[in-house]
């Protein structure tokens, strides 16, 4: 699905790139295996980044469309920067505070509950291995997550969303967003 924002769609490929490589990793030796493992980390870890920034900049892009000046933009900018967990519920609260638009309204229409369920999965398996507090090697390998089996599905429900969102416009004869 390709994205109105062309950094997004650039960012994409990156991500994507990334998961083919992972992907054709053959779990044939000892340290292959181990890699295999990192690397689930890496994809969850880069899928978050992504979602993060994209996040970041469609409520900045959307500022600029509602024709915020420079000195507001640049306080947004530094309030942007305080985004750093892109669960679903932040999403959600950073556009009703920064637009003023509340994009759980689409649940149902542009995407579904299991879409909010995946995107979280991605984010809270990033978060539980970068924050891990055991030993390396005890939450390397103890990562449930897959990027062969598990990313694929919750990777459908994150762009689902991202799409949506990738969608919201100001509408200057109204002075509200749509989507």
């Amino acid at each position: 699905m390709p994205f109105n924002c062309p950094d997004i769609e650039t960012f994409k490929a990156e991500l994507d790139n990334n998961l083919s490589v992972v992907q054709t990793l053959k779990k044939d030796s000892h340290a292959s295996i181990k890699i295999q493992s990192l690397l689930n980390l890496t994809i969850y870890a880069l899928a978050s980044r992504f979602l993060e920034g994209s996040v970041k900049l469609i409520i900045y892009n959307c500022a600029i469309m509602r024709g915020d000046t420079p000195p507001q933009l640049a306080m947004l900018e530094s309030e942007l920067k305080k985004i750093n967990n892109p669960e679903f519920t932040n999403i959600r609260q950073a556009f009703i505070t920064h637009l003023n638009f509340d994009i759980s309204l689409a649940l149902g229409v542009n995407y579904e509950q299991k879409d909010v369920t995946f995107l979280n999965e991605i984010v809270r398996n990033r978060h539980k291995n970068v924050h891990a507090s055991h030993e390396p090697s005890e939450w390397y390998n103890t990562n449930l997550k897959d990027v062969i089996n598990d990313f694929p599905k919750e990777y459908v429900g994150l762009l689902k969303i991202l799409s949506y969102i990738d969608s919201i416009r100001f509408d200057v004869a109204t002075g509200v967003y749509i989507s």
